[in-house]
């Protein structure tokens, strides 16, 4: 069915050529350099399993509009990545595959795509595109919108793109893919209602069905207020998800977040406060499983840059400040102080499904640690479209590492990024 869909696109960009001039198309590269190390993950310093990559990513975007409604959208994308560990050494991992294709048709208040295309919603907490991996964070399906004044509405129903995940293994050269994604369908509705161009409210559900061996069939349903009102912005959203898993077992699960932040004039400079909270799974009721599970995630902006945390069986307090002392140079700096929510549960990390340290009825300890991000992001005037970032990362273990690890070093990761676009 995929490849059906990309041939249509791809007349459609043949049929259009032939009535346009070059001049007609729109097109944009986007290259992206990443080195990032990871040292003593593990939390152990006598064990050395520290490693490096090094990861090079080209996204080639081509896109017309047909002035008569219709739209193409083209974003091929190809990524090679050199990885070494002390367990599988050095490794080469490179693929080309399709990050977007879709057809786009829009008349008045309503529009329609179909093929691979990105979701992108709200705070990207359930549904965004996290271009960090090359990982699937893109679907094949149909959305179909409905925008008018203050009120917009999307419904769509799609599947996650089977693309292989750049993830290296000892026992597979080429890496293995984060999931299967076959036969795995979401079906969802996301609404906005807009006060005014800052202030709104969001209402969405998505219920996602997946058959592979896992039998969930879960729907999510939530609200997500926003607003700015002079120097204070603010955000909230609550989220609770039910349904029922192939073994029999019922889901009920939440999860919350609220945000607030207070910005002044000198260096364009914003102070952030955060409480992301979501009811962790103890496991002395077998017939229901409490832990909030991800339709698909994209944790990695929220809950710190090492990972070691998704919105599920968590606690995370993060103080946090942006400043501007100079013309294109921005400094980020984050502090979150993460726990568990129930110690016997388990402590899952980015991915939400990855089980960090599985839970135990022994454990008592629910202080994780702290996490410190600083990042710095310069925009080089000299070279338009070059962007230089750095990231440096500390994640001090708290007696919850200690208890399931015997050990309490602790953990660094660092990036050096140089992306340009043209």
């Amino acid at each position: 069915m995929l490849k059906k869909r990309v041939v249509l696109l791809v007349a459609c960009l043949v049929l259009g050529m032939g009535q346009a001039s070059a001049s007609d198309w729109k097109t944009s590269v986007d290259l992206r350099e990443r080195y990032q190390s990871f040292d003593n993950f593990d939390f152990n310093s006598s064990v050395d399993n520290n490693s490096w990559e090094l990861d090079t990513r080209l996204y080639i975007k081509v896109e017309r509009d047909f002035e008569n409604g219709f739209s193409v959208f083209l974003q091929p994308q190809a990524i090679s990545t050199t990885y070494h560990g002390t367990v599988a050494g050095t490794q080469k991992l490179s693929q080309a595959d399709l990050l977007q294709s879709y057809l786009h048709y829009k008349s008045g208040d309503f529009s329609v795509r179909v093929g691979r295309q990105q979701l992108v919603y709200g705070d990207q907490r359930l549904l965004g595109h996290l271009g960090w991996k090359d990982v699937a964070r893109t679907f094949d399906g149909i959305k179909a919108g409905y925008q008018s004044g203050d009120v917009s509405v999307d419904a769509f129903v799609v599947s996650p793109a089977d693309i292989v995940a750049m993830t290296p293994s000892p026992t597979s050269p080429r890496g293995d893919a984060l999931v299967t994604w076959d036969k795995r369908v979401l079906t969802g509705l996301y609404g906005t209602y807009k006060v005014d161009k800052k202030t709104g409210v969001d209402a969405y559900f998505i219920h996602w069905k997946h058959n592979d061996g896992i039998g969930r069939n879960l729907n999510t349903y939530g609200t997500r207020g926003f607003g700015v009102w002079g120097a204070i912005d603010a955000t909230a959203e609550v989220v609770f998800q039910s349904g029922t898993w192939l073994t029999g077992v019922s889901q009920s699960a939440s999860a919350y977040a609220l945000k607030a932040g207070y910005a002044i004039d000198a260096w364009k400079t914003r102070f952030g406060i955060e409480y992301d909270y979501s009811p962790g799974d103890d496991k002395t009721d077998a017939g229901t499983h409490k832990n909030f599970v991800f339709p698909f995630h994209t944790n990695h902006a929220h809950y710190g840059e090492m990972d070691r945390f998704s919105w599920a069986n968590m606690k995370d307090i993060r103080l946090s400040v942006k400043t501007s002392p100079a013309q294109n140079l921005t400094l980020h700096g984050n502090m979150h102080f993460l726990s568990l929510d129930k110690a016997q549960g388990d402590w899952l990390n980015v991915v939400g499904a990855g089980v960090l340290y599985a839970g135990n009825a022994a454990y008592t300890e629910t202080d994780a640690g702290t996490e410190i991000d600083l990042k710095l992001v310069y925009k080089v005037a000299a070279i338009q479209g070059l962007t230089l970032v750095a990231n440096y990362s500390v994640f001090n273990p708290g007696a919850a590492v200690l208890e399931r690890t015997g050990s309490q070093d602790s953990a660094v990761f660092g990036y050096l990024i140089a992306n340009y676009k043209f």
